[in-house]
């Protein structure tokens, strides 16, 4: 195995990882939509001053979840089918 086929390895390694982790992002996303509406489904006007936080650090949750999964899935198709200019900076060697 060569240099440059190695590069191309890492590159695909790390792009199988990122692809993996929007997976698990996609998984705690689906939580946290799914504890929304059962929160929604438990609030009522006498535990409302209990439930509206629960509620908002859920939309929070879900809110940075989506990020993750948008950031991640980017990174994972980069990785996978692209990666030209990453790879070219790992194939970069000093000239003296």
């Amino acid at each position: 195995m060569n240099k440059e086929s190695a590069g191309w390895l890492v590159l695909r390694i790390i792009g199988l990882l990122a692809l993996g982790r929007a997976c698990l992002s996609l998984l705690s996303v689906a939580v946290d939509a799914f504890n929304l509406s059962k929160l929604y489904a438990v609030y009522y006007e006498s535990l409302a001053a209990r439930t509206e936080q629960p509620i908002l650090s859920t939309w929070v949750g879900l809110g940075l979840g989506v990020a993750q999964v948008i950031f991640f899935a980017i990174v994972a198709f980069y990785f996978l089918r692209k990666g030209r200019a990453i790879h070219s900076l790992l194939m970069h060697e000093p000239t003296r």
